[in-house]
């Protein structure tokens, strides 16, 4: 009785095991092709809050619960200074426009390679905007990250910080399915990583998460307004790409370099600009010292086994969506987050 009380307290000040974690990727990513993917496919808006709420966040809770793990202490919930929340705020305002370029370079790759691009649009047109805002950005801030930045990047700090911010991006990247947009993603979710290392909170994470989908949100907002559905451009964001390829690929050596140039120009424009706020947040968190939690073990394999049940099935996708790329019928439901 004794020892399992011993047992109990000993959870209370670890994190998750690279077993438990990926574990909990593999299952995870299952439940998101499978039953994710159909309730989407019934109805975006509730579709999307279960895949988030209960397919996500759930068995994340569920796994910290069971095990008995304190949930503040392995979270990191800790409060975020408002000069913070404005530092991260203004990173992913200006490092969405550096993940827009290095995308349409990857897009560019990906259309190379096929000969198109999908690119999915989300069914967000007729629903409000503040709605879509709380649907997009807040059920993945908040659902996402216990589950990436909360319990995995946890689970593999023991291993140092670089290489635990790094590999959960890497997995977050791979975990939306979608290799046209994989390079953007993994920077996304490494410069999340970053922050919530360096702030020990896990809500800094929220917060940027948010930050990220919702802006996206408004952006796509302003652009319908803008450019109305009547205008034939603008009805089909994979037609409208796949046609400015084209385009470019047609130009004359000098104008493609131009326009190539610009797009260089602009991304190392916004990356020096990150860079600077970069420097202001470390700057402005060299008082947190990041509290890493002992775990079962230190040993990386076989561990790390876990997570290759979830990474064989998100290969699977990748290799339908290429073939889907190619022109071979797939009755394959695709899905964005």
């Amino acid at each position: 009785m004794n020892r399992t009380n011993d047992s109990i307290k000993n959870n209370n000040a670890k994190s998750p095991s690279l077993v438990e974690s990926g574990l909990l990727f593999s299952i995870v990513a299952l439940l998101l092709i499978t039953l994710g993917s159909y309730f989407q496919s019934r109805n975006f808006n509730s579709g999307i809050l279960i895949t988030e709420f209960i397919i996500i966040l759930a068995p994340s809770l569920l796994l910290l619960i069971i095990r008995k793990y304190k949930l503040k202490e392995v979270l990191s919930l800790n409060r975020v200074s408002f000069l913070n929340i404005f530092i991260i705020f203004s990173m992913i305002a200006i490092s969405m426009w550096i993940v827009a370029i290095i995308n349409i370079f990857n897009l560019w790759i990906i259309k190379s390679v096929f000969g198109k691009v999908f690119v999915a649009e989300l069914p967000i047109s007729q629903t409000p905007l503040l709605v879509n805002i709380l649907l997009i950005g807040g059920t993945a801030g908040i659902c996402e990250e216990v589950m990436f930045r909360g319990v995995i990047q946890r689970s593999f700090e023991k291993f140092g910080a670089f290489f635990s911010i790094t590999i959960t991006a890497l997995l977050f990247g791979l975990f939306h399915m979608d290799f046209q947009k994989l390079i953007g993603t993994f920077l996304l979710g490494m410069l999340i990583g970053f922050i919530v290392y360096r702030t020990d909170s896990l809500f800094a994470g929220m917060f940027a998460h948010f930050s990220n989908n919702a802006l996206a949100v408004l952006i796509n907002h302003i652009s319908r307004k803008i450019f109305p559905s009547d205008i034939p451009a603008m009805q089909s964001g994979e037609s409208y790409l796949n046609d400015y390829f084209n385009a470019l690929e047609s130009m004359p050596a000098f104008q493609k370099i131009t326009v190539i140039g610009v797009w260089v120009v602009s991304a190392l424009f916004c990356a020096a600009a990150l860079a600077g706020l970069i420097w202001a947040f470390i700057r402005n968190t060299t008082k947190t010292e990041k509290h890493v939690l002992p775990s079962d073990t230190n040993t990386f394999f076989p561990g790390f086994l876990a997570f290759f049940p979830g990474l064989l099935t998100i290969v699977a996708v990748y290799i339908l969506r290429g073939f889907y790329l190619k022109g071979i019928p797939l009755d394959l439901l695709l899905i964005e987050f």
